[in-house]
């Protein structure tokens, strides 16, 4: 397998590790893990393969379900690291299927700098927020202006102490060493 895919991989489970601990970290919090890559490998497979609107709906699972067990208060949460970006401005794949087929999705995007853990709220988004980069000639790749509606993510969750914030961004990876 590709060592660059492993790299990304592992880089990506850290980060959804710091925001899984981040949940469990406070009171009532569970931190239930959801996405397809937790689900038997022929599913997994299977979605890889054939592709249909079930399938895509499968493969665009949100990676947790966070639930509140004292309030009910229930969130699906999608985590995603960005080692190399500029302010509010992310490509991000598949987003419209989150809001598509998983409507309330949360996204919260792990970067090795401040702010550390930036909370989206998907069902803020406009298409307007969706704009071509060039990121080499005549090569472009669309990317997400989040600027006027990323948050801190204790706007989401405003019980994150800041001692559970300060050891999550301890397992923030710093890709290729950077």
């Amino acid at each position: 397998m590709d060592n660059s895919f492993n790299e990304d991989k592992a880089v990506g489970d850290n980060g959804e590790t710091a925001v899984s601990y981040l949940i469990k970290s406070m009171p009532n919090w569970k931190c239930i893990k959801f996405g397809v890559e937790n689900h038997i490998e022929e599913l997994k497979k299977t979605v890889r393969e054939k592709l249909n609107p079930v399938t895509r709906k499968i493969k665009s699972m949100p990676d947790f379900v966070a639930f509140n067990t004292e309030t009910g208060e229930t969130y699906f949460i999608e985590v995603k690291y960005r080692s190399n970006t500029k302010e509010g401005k992310y490509i991000l794949n598949y987003l419209d299927a989150y809001n598509k087929y998983w409507e309330g999705t949360k996204l919260i995007i792990v970067r090795p700098i401040q702010p550390h853990f930036v909370y989206v709220n998907l069902e803020k988004i406009k298409p307007n927020m969706k704009k071509p980069l060039e990121v080499s000639q005549n090569m472009w790749k669309e990317y997400w202006d989040f600027t006027e509606i990323q948050k801190d993510i204790k706007d989401i969750f405003p019980k994150l102490s800041d001692y559970a914030i300060k050891k999550a961004i301890e397992m923030i990876p710093k890709k290729n060493g950077k």
